[in-house]
């Protein structure tokens, strides 16, 4: 039997759910055991796709009863559920009926299973690691001569510690003692010493672990497994106030040298909590580490260079660093001279490795990746990065101006080599961080002329990272004029080319690449000639392939030879946007050859190509809402077919309402003010003005991650509209005082209009408008029997809101505390993006 809803109506109530959940418990009673652990094995699947908190505390009380009554072969399969449902657990609400139904069976005089019952107190520690019951019990579990509860109580104590680090305090003498007990296997004694890892914010017990460290990491009767353990504990517990000593590290460095890898790697983690410069160190002791740990940095000159290796390699470096700078050796330093090396090795054979690349013509407006993608990340590249971060480390230990201006090549020459290279969707977000840091690096040392000596060179890269880095830097103030000359080159050279129709030559990435660098400019800062040149070589482009709709195969040839990859496409639709120019972002939606396109790409393009030519004509407002609407039907259906827009839905349609506001408060301003239906009017007005207000604040705290342009033109929207209601309630409270329910609605209209200014008609969406910002699912449960009748909405509140309503609606999570009109703004916008907006929006502020 399967637990998923085999259609949308059946998925329409939680009733359904809960019948499922009866079925499964009557399958759990059968005789069968065949169809008990099937029926068992049901339950993670129905509590995703129904995790309301009822439904879930029924779910996980029914499996306490099993696992209290049922043989110990189906308290492990209970057990296991416990522990892929850990998800879930917080929306318990009876924990403690359940641990009850736990204990039971801890308590009994079956050892395997106690067994069971500890290792599902482990999975659900979440909920159980607070409980003195529960802390108690495990504690005891430790008497125990079973060598498996002995194991298991281990485990779950590990367990319970990630979630109260205060149950330390409780088992502190009982891990002691057994981690310090021979008899106990290296394997439990392991996971108790790396358990004692968090007593780390605990000022008294990191202090006693201390000596306990030590002892475990020096005994020489101590096995290797149990070194590294006390050596990855005490690196966890250093603090001010308990500093690796000089002592202890002469003895630690010892292991640097040791065949086991592992051993190696837990000595230098530990050896890079130790701070020489502030303490009083023997000479001959730092000579001794000194010469250990360059004798660590040579042994893998002879063979081949591996992410295994190099990390061994970074923190012997920065250790050995800091020790230089401790001693004065900063001019002959061993450590600059082994990162220096391994920069160029890995330099080297990068620029000799062969790289795919990706086609020009696959367009995925999406800005998913590919499942051509490589998964993971390719070790060159790693090697690379990681290399040239380390330079930047030791050179910011050694703290030499000779140093740092080396540096400032090296991450020049890394930039000019990725130049040259794509890459997959996971090593682009490792290449993002590399390229944010070295930079800001760079910047505050002052030895950024390096990097930006090489801009010129990198106007055209194959690297999606090294573009948008670009991009950013050469739109700045301080760095433009260093990048203008090119991107001005680029883009006569390509409008020269569309005039003689020869587009083979282009080099399409550098034009579009010089375009970007010119909009993101004037987003940035004022309007200049080179941003006018970029927007006439677009709307050139534009009209040229548009010319070519009845020639598909030259069509695709020249968008296939001068077209911007797709990730490109969006940034310049973005910057188009965010500049206002409407007109030429619609002649771009017209530009790509549609019927080699996706239904899914093609409606997208159909209704951002409305929109810009909606704010093109935003003076006439019939053409406006006409278009507005035709958006709106396509994005629901976009919606509706599996792709997220419901931030562009709530943005377009929260828009329209802006618009229509504004010109219905200036047609009341120039109308007849006397008559009762103006006053009617001017209230409807308000109150649809205070629930868009409302609905603004809610999209600014639903979508936390919209950009900062996109989030200041809310805010300034917001802003506008509630002067706009505390002109309205100024007058209202007025005309009340002076006894009289008239008001001079030609005033109020004046005055609206004054508080909403040209904000009203001005759109300026950041990059997160051409692209769903990421959102967590919402789950609303049906249940009709809550409801009082009153109102076909209910709220609940607690850790997430549960929105019960009739039927499922998906809308994104509600971060701030909103209130019940915000709520069902928010489900009206959600289920009824178009239509007679003005007359639904009044209805539904009224709820």
């Amino acid at each position: 039997m399967s637990t998923v809803a085999p259609n949308s109506d059946t998925a329409r109530s939680s009733d359904w759910a809960f019948k499922q959940l009866f079925k499964l418990e009557s399958k759990c009673r059968s005789p069968t055991p065949a169809l008990q652990v099937e029926a068992i094995g049901e339950f993670p699947k129905l509590l995703d796709q129904f995790p309301f908190p009822t439904l879930v505390s029924s779910a996980f009380l029914k499996l306490g009863d099993l696992f209290r009554s049922s043989p110990n072969s189906l308290r492990y399969h209970i057990a296991q559920v416990f522990g892929a449902s850990q998800q879930h657990l917080a929306q318990i609400t009876q924990t403690e009926e359940l641990l009850k139904r736990i204990l039971v069976v801890l308590y009994s005089n079956d050892p395997i299973a106690r067994v069971l019952a500890l290792r599902l107190i482990g999975n659900a520690s979440l909920i159980f690691a607070k409980f003195p019951e529960a802390q108690h019990s495990i504690l005891l579990r430790y008497q125990s001569s079973h060598p498996l509860e002995i194991v298991a109580a281990v485990q779950t104590t590990e367990s319970m510690l990630s979630y109260s680090p205060e149950f330390l305090e409780v088992v502190w003498e009982t891990v002691l003692s057994k981690a310090d007990d021979p008899d106990v296997l290296d394997s439990v004694r392991v996971q108790l010493i790396r358990s004692l890892q968090h007593a780390a914010p605990n000022l008294m017990l990191s202090t006693l672990l201390y000596s306990h460290c030590q002892h475990w990491a020096c005994d020489t009767d101590s096995t290797n497994i149990i070194r590294c353990a006390a050596m990855d504990t005490w690196k966890a517990i250093i603090q001010r106030h308990n500093e690796l000593q000089s002592v202890d590290a002469k003895h630690i460095s010892g292991y640097v040298l040791h065949d086991l890898a592992s051993l190696r790697r837990s000595a230098l983690a530990l050896l890079g909590k130790w701070k020489p410069k502030g303490q009083t160190v023997d000479a001959s002791c730092l000579n001794e580490i000194q010469q250990r740990l360059t004798d660590c940095l040579h042994l893998p000159a002879d063979s081949n260079m591996t992410i295994v290796g190099f990390g061994e390699l970074r923190l012997a470096a920065t250790v050995l660093a800091r020790i230089e700078v401790a001693c004065g050796n900063v001019n002959a330093s061993q450590s600059w001279l082994a990162a220096y090396k391994y920069a160029a090795r890995a330099l080297e054979v990068f620029s000799d490795t062969t790289f795919a690349t990706s086609s020009a013509l696959s367009l995925n407006m999406s800005g998913q990746s590919s499942a051509n993608d490589r998964p993971g990340i390719d070790p060159v590249y790693r090697l690379l990065i990681s290399s040239v971060m380390l330079v930047i480390n030791i050179s910011t230990i050694l703290d030499s101006s000779e140093y740092r201006s080396v540096t400032a090549t090296i991450v020049r020459d890394s930039w000019l080599a990725i130049t040259k290279r794509g890459e997959s969707a996971s090593e682009a977000r490792y290449l993002r961080r590399f390229l944010r840091k070295s930079w800001s690096w760079c910047k505050s040392m002052r030895v950024e002329s390096s990097v930006i000596a090489a801009l010129q060179d990198m106007v055209g890269s194959l690297s999606k990272p090294v573009t948008c880095q670009v991009i950013n830097i050469g739109s700045s103030t301080r760095y433009f004029d260093c990048i203008a000359g090119v991107c001005r080159n680029n883009m006569e050279r390509f409008v020269e080319a569309l005039n003689l129709s020869n587009l083979a030559d282009c080099n399409s990435r550098a034009v579009w690449h010089a375009i970007s660098v010119a909009l993101a400019c004037q987003k940035r800062h004022l309007k200049s000639a080179l941003s006018s040149m970029a927007v006439n070589a677009i709307s050139q482009w534009s009209k040229h392939l548009y010319s070519l709709i009845d020639q598909p195969d030259q069509h695709v040839k020249d968008f296939s030879a001068s077209g911007p990859p797709a990730w490109m496409f969006q940034i310049i639709m973005s910057l188009l946007s965010a500049n206002g120019y409407w007109s030429t972002l619609h002649e771009l939606c017209q530009a790509p050859p549609m019927h080699c396109l996706s239904s899914n790409i093609q409606s997208w393009f159909y209704a951002v190509s409305n929109i810009a030519v909606a704010e093109a004509s935003v003076s006439n407002i019939t053409l406006y809402t006409e278009l507005t609407d035709m958006s709106l039907r396509t994005l629901r259906a976009m919606d509706t077919q599996g792709t997220p827009c419901s931030y562009r839905l709530f943005l377009v349609q929260l828009r329209r309402e802006l618009v229509c506001l504004h010109y219905e408060w200036s047609y009341l301003q120039t109308g007849h003010s006397t008559s009762p239906a103006a006053h009617f009017v001017a209230k409807s007005l308000a109150g649809r003005t205070r629930s868009l207000a409302s609905q603004t604040e809610l999209v600014c705290g639903t979508f936390s991650l919209i950009d900062t342009d996109t989030r200041k033109w809310l805010t300034q929207t917001q802003q506008s509209l509630q002067r706009a209601m505390c002109t309205f309630d100024a007058m209202s409270t007025k005309s009340t005082a002076a006894n009289s329910d008239i008001f001079d609605v030609q005033n109020v209209a004046t005055a609206a209009l004054s508080a909403l200014g040209e904000q009203s008609l001005s759109f300026c969406p950041g990059s997160t408008f051409l692209s769903e910002p990421p959102q967590p699912t919402i789950f609303i449960e049906s249940r009709p029997d809550l409801d009082s009748g009153s109102s076909p909405f209910t709220v609940f509140t607690g850790t997430e809101f549960h929105f019960v309503i009739e039927g499922f609606l998906r809308l994104p999570q509600c971060a701030l505390p909103a209130t019940p009109q915000q709520i069902r703004i928010a489900v009206w916008l959600s289920d009824r993006p178009f239509g007679s907006s003005n007359q639904e929006f009044q209805v539904c502020s009224e709820y």
